[in-house]
């Protein structure tokens, strides 16, 4: 009791961000890169290599995860402790690994029905194990000579 509800906490934090987005996704927006060129261009040779603004030099894989805490941080005003990363990591193995297994059950049961109502797929399946079957001898006795 007298604590806030764990959601209500979550939504305030995409409210905000939505809020705080809405100037830039509400309107239509023509990027162009005529003044950049403009400039590398008028850069000299040792300019160029200190001021690299080139989109073509950015490691996209560097970048994003950055791009996310900062925001994480500075916008959403988010814990990032390492306790409360290794927390988040935690959860969402939980949710991964609660994901597959939904996705194996729910694979199971409409193999299960398509098993039982089709002969072609039965026919399919039993070719399959023999053909596993098959490997698996080969190499038990490749193992074993």
């Amino acid at each position: 009791m007298g604590k806030r509800a764990r959601m209500l906490r979550a939504y305030e934090k995409v409210h905000k961000a939505s809020l705080t987005f809405t100037f830039f996704t509400k309107r239509e927006w023509t990027w162009t890169g005529g003044n950049c060129d403009m400039l590398m261009d008028k850069l000299s040779e040792v300019d160029r290599k200190l001021y690299d603004f080139d989109v073509n030099n950015i490691i996209w894989e560097e970048y994003y995860p950055n791009y996310f805490k900062g925001t994480k941080q500075y916008i959403l005003k988010e814990d990032m402790s390492q306790s409360k990363l290794n927390e988040a990591i935690q959860n969402q193995a939980k949710l991964r690994k609660m994901r597959n297994i939904t996705v194996s059950i729910i694979t199971l049961i409409a193999g299960r029905y398509v098993y039982h109502k089709s002969p072609v797929v039965r026919n399919l399946w039993f070719k399959l194990l023999g053909i596993v079957m098959k490997l698996l001898r080969q190499v038990r006795l490749t193992i074993v000579s």
